[in-house]
């Protein structure tokens, strides 16, 4: 069965690198693939079937869980993953000061966003070690 389809985020911007990988059958974790620059996938194996389980990931975004067949076609919006942060202590020469930063852009999203090509490099890297670590197993 082939699938294809378009990550994009919340607002409508493509997600380059996304994750896209089987969570079910005897090939579990270990068969995927991740996006384009577009944002667009395709995945094509006898492995997949209609009701093949995918997880479709991406750091700073909140994983969404499809079959196979809700997947075909279609265009997927990820999600925004906040933290939120209620209060930050800065030590200066010795004394604490309290810093709330309610309300305020989340931070830690802004770093994430603004180093998203590192992260997700990566991650394709941890993704290709652990790729390599499998078949080498299978030999």
């Amino acid at each position: 069965m082939e699938i294809k389809g378009k990550i994009l985020d919340s607002t409508n911007q493509p997600l380059d690198l996304a994750n896209i990988t089987i969570i079910s059958g005897t090939e579990k974790g270990k068969f995927g693939t991740y996006t384009n620059e577009k944002g667009e996938f395709s995945l094509n194996s006898n492995i997949i079937n209609p009701d093949s389980e995918f997880v479709i990931s991406y750091l700073g975004y909140k994983s969404q869980y499809f079959k196979a067949s809700e997947l075909q076609g279609k265009t997927i919006k990820l999600q925004d993953d906040t933290i939120a942060l209620d209060e930050v202590i800065v030590f200066s020469q010795g004394k604490p000061k309290n810093i709330t930063v309610a309300n305020q852009p989340n931070n830690v999203k802004q770093y994430l966003t603004n180093h998203k090509k590192v992260f997700t490099g990566l991650g394709i890297v941890v993704g290709l070690s652990l790729i390599v670590t499998s078949i080498n197993k299978l030999k």
